[in-house]
């Protein structure tokens, strides 16, 4: 059970990391934004939130594998909620939608490949 969810874990720490560094490699060397290491800031916000509506996805699958999909519809919506109030609080993000929307849909695929991998494994129930 523990090594399924390490190995998941693994996967999704390696692809939002590897994809992170390659946005934020492109924009600083483009000179996209005014403030690039607000792009690696975005990465870290959205890939922890992520992390939590992963870690209680696997929470539901060991205890009730039928809701692990309202898991993740509301992880998203709560992911989305999030997002929205960092643009409208935050001047720097704001400045930087469009480096946020980028790695929300990134992270957003990362997340769904993740889900689906963690639906169709056979946990044992406590």
């Amino acid at each position: 059970m523990g090594k399924e969810f390490i190995k998941l874990t693994l996967i999704y720490s390696i692809l939002v990391l590897l994809v992170g560094a390659l946005h934020f490699w492109i924009v600083s060397s483009m000179n996209l934004s005014e403030n690039p290491p607000i792009v690696y800031k975005i990465y870290i916000i959205l890939g922890i939130i992520t992390f939590m509506i992963l870690q209680a996805g696997f929470l539901v699958k060991v205890k009730s594998s039928d809701f692990v999909g309202f898991t993740f519809m509301g992880g998203m919506i709560a992911k989305m909620a999030i997002t929205l109030a960092l643009i409208i609080v935050n001047e720097q993000i704001k400045s930087n939608v469009l480096h946020l929307v980028l790695a929300y849909f990134v992270i957003l695929s990362i997340e769904v490949l993740m889900f689906l991998r963690l639906i169709k494994l056979d946990l044992k129930k406590f």
